[in-house]
């Protein structure tokens, strides 16, 4: 028998049971959205319900106390405990105000799962959040009591009952301070960070989930409803996958760009991002985002304002138009890149604590003037009495230190106007040696064009596309020649100046970038490659483009790459890992789509992740395209890792399979690429990459080694 009708039943009921026919269009339009015919038959459905409720009283929100063929009645008993009301929802659970009845007597929270929600997939992610929530042990974490099932077979879990309010209402009837807010806002990190050291990670961080109320008379934050919690690393959950790709769970207004995503690499930064949105409204008074709105509009296009737009700082929001360190720690923790937010909740509460006792913060880029603000604020006292203490020295030394300031101030101005106009003058005369290097290009003197360029220091360079194109040019002749010293520093310049007078998300750039690593790297210039390399990945750090993130990628790993160096590719890998399972985006780019696997092999190989480097260089080889220097590139690398594991024989093969045909390359004349041929730079990586592998195994060709 077919399950088709099943699946209509669970859907209906689901879409019923949202308030607002709003609410209902968008949960079909996401649950239907390559089902037209189906979206429009739950449609039609729902009308009619609509219209026939008052008939036959079937909408879930009008099951009143003494029903029984929904929801729990009020009196209802479920093992030790009496169900007093209904107090709750969320997106699987009902929660109840209950009474325990034994050993001891006392109020309760008991959640359930809803009729009409107990699938696989829900049951298994309730169940995950009884798990999680047993693991806690924080006084800012509503405990863990009991766990069961009722006699239907239904899973729930018993709460401590938290009666207060949402934290941002109840600092607002309250009348705290931004200090006070601040405060209780660490609690709150705490809490999380004792979440994410239990493996947990919340991922629904938001007020209506941080209740207020006091022991002792002090108000203390209670962090609630780790309902949609997923598990950081095993733990709860780790044979069962709740959240697949393009699941929207969460709440939009505090929801991180990744998560809106859908993706199920979600890890505890997200958390990080909630926590960022959470003291932003606890900051401004409202969310970052528009609530409205985003309930209002299409999950497609709250997934883009969560991506690609920026909030308005607090300040701005609040009518203060000055930023300050509150604006710079919120913004980081929100930043769109994870790999750019703090890295754990704890170090968001540290950074706000520095906040509050006027020390610098790490999210503000550093200055003097600030660095300096902030000792003077922390150490009101001592500068009060050195500066009256400098006043009246001052007023001792009189008029004539005075005059002598006066005569050394003229002084430093007059060699500051020298240096401005020899400055100017040095700019001239550089533009000046372009336009002539360009005239001589254009009549075919390439040699008389280098000799000019090459008298103009790299970070001298003018800004323009002239100076560009020139030093690019004169490059490539130095390429076809074999100067690869030479070539070096003319596409370094042309990247140089090129990305000074283009801002823009362009491979033009990054192209350049990756020939001016490839020939340093050759020639042994490597101060001069970690130059380049940290002005790449500076330049390009929040690139969109995924052929700038893989010549980007590749550009920096030609050599192994320090752990820093590393974290910061983050966002470009996860860039490229997205695009390249894009079906639609590469179906005529199967050439591209084999560089990108080759590059995230790469890149794992050089944080010794060798199990997840074969995967994505076996991934790369089984493209149907043959090109040889990058089938080439591949089996050094795969080689370099046989050889790490201590098969030397498997190692050797590897090298010996493509040996030949670079060396060959290499002493034949290269080429700039074109239909039929490889481009140079190909060739020079496989190049290095052999070389490494040569000097980690040993040359094959050595008897010594045999």
């Amino acid at each position: 028998m077919s399950s088709e009708p099943s699946i209509r039943n669970v859907l209906f009921y689901a879409a019923a049971c949202l308030p607002s026919p709003e609410e209902r269009k968008v949960f079909l339009e996401h649950v239907c959205r390559d089902d037209d015919c189906l979206k429009e038959h739950l449609g039609k459905l729902l009308a009619l319900e609509s219209a026939a409720a008052p008939l036959f009283d079937l909408r879930p929100e009008k099951v009143d106390e003494t029903s029984a063929s929904t929801e729990e009645a009020n009196g209802t008993r479920i093992g030790r405990y009496r169900l007093i009301e209904r107090v709750g929802e969320g997106g699987c659970g009902v929660v109840y105000l209950a009474e325990q009845q034994e050993p001891v007597q006392r109020k309760v929270a008991l959640k359930i799962i809803r009729l009409g929600m107990d699938t696989e997939n829900v049951i298994a992610r309730f169940e995950a959040e009884r798990q999680a929530l047993a693991l806690m042990d924080h006084p800012n974490i509503a405990r863990v009591l009991d766990a069961g099932a009722t006699e239907s077979g239904r899973p729930y879990f018993v709460m401590e009952l938290v009666d207060g309010e949402r934290i941002t209402d109840f600092c607002q009837e309250a009348g705290f301070d931004l200090r006070r807010r601040l405060e209780l806002f660490t609690q709150v990190c705490q809490a999380i960070q004792h979440a994410h050291q239990k493996g947990v990670i919340h991922r629904d961080i938001k007020p209506s989930n941080v209740l207020m109320r006091r022991h002792d008379g002090i108000p203390v934050p209670i962090v609630i409803d780790f309902g949609i919690a997923k598990a950081a690393t095993g733990g709860p959950g780790e044979n069962a996958t709740f959240t697949t790709f393009d699941q929207f769970l969460g709440t939009p207004a505090y929801m991180s760009p990744e998560q809106a995503s859908g993706g199920v690499d979600v890890d505890t930064r997200s958390d990080i991002y909630s926590l960022g949105a959470l003291l932003y409204e606890l900051i401004a008074g409202r969310p970052p985002f528009d609530p409205k709105r985003l309930k209002e509009t299409s999950i497609e296009e709250t997934r883009r304002i969560l991506r690609e737009e920026e909030p308005a700082s607090p300040s701005i929001t609040t009518g203060n138009h000055k930023v300050c360190d509150l604006d710079w720690i919120v913004m980081k923790a929100m930043a769109k890149e994870r790999t750019r937010r703090y890295d754990t909740a704890i170090g968001l509460a540290t950074e706000v604590l520095r906040y509050l006792n006027d020390e610098p913060v790490s999210a503000r880029p550093p200055s003097h003037s600030y660095r300096l603000g902030k000792l003077v604020k922390r150490n009101k006292g001592i500068f009060a009495a050195v500066s009256i203490a400098v006043f009246g020295l001052w007023g001792g030394l009189g008029t004539s230190t005075w005059l002598f300031l006066r005569e050394k101030s003229a002084r430093e101005e007059q060699a500051r106007l020298h240096r401005v106009a020899d400055q100017a003058r040095e700019k001239a005369e550089f533009r000046e040696r372009v336009a002539q290097a360009a005239v001589q290009l254009g009549r075919g003197n390439l040699g008389e064009a280098d000799r000019l360029l090459g008298t103009i220091p790299i970070d001298r360079v003018p800004v323009s596309l002239e100076a560009a194109d020139c030093h690019r040019k004169v490059a490539e002749w130095h390429v076809l020649g074999g100067r690869f010293e030479q070539a070096a520093e003319r596409y370094s310049s042309a990247a140089y100046a090129f990305s000074n007078v283009d801002d823009s998300d362009s491979n033009t750039i990054s192209i350049d970038v990756l020939a001016a690593a490839t020939s340093l790297c050759y020639v042994g210039e490597l101060a001069a490659y970690d130059r380049i390399r940290s002005f790449a990945i500076q330049r390009f750090s929040g690139t969109r483009h995924p052929q700038v993130a893989e010549q980007v990628l590749k550009a920096s790993l030609l050599k192994p790459a320090p752990q820093s160096v590393l974290r910061e590719l983050d966002g470009m890998a996860e860039l490229l890992e997205r695009t390249v399972n894009s079906e639609a985006y590469w179906s005529r780019a199967l050439r591209f789509r084999a560089w990108c696997c080759f590059a995230l092999g790469l890149k794992a190989f050089r944080e010794g992740n060798d199990d997840l480097a074969t995967l994505w260089l076996q991934r790369c080889s089984a493209f149907p395209e043959v090109y040889e220097p990058r089938i080439a590139s591949s089996r050094f690398i795969l080689a370099m890792i046989e050889s790490r594991k201590g098969h030397s024989v498997e190692a050797r093969d590897l090298i010996e399979a493509s040996r030949a045909s670079v060396e060959r390359a290499m002493q034949a004349k290269l080429s700039l690429g074109g239909p039929d041929e490889a481009i140079w730079l190909d060739w020079v990586d496989a190049k290095l990459l052999l070389d490494q592998a040569i000097a980690g195994l040993g040359d094959p060709r050595d008897p010594a080694h045999q």
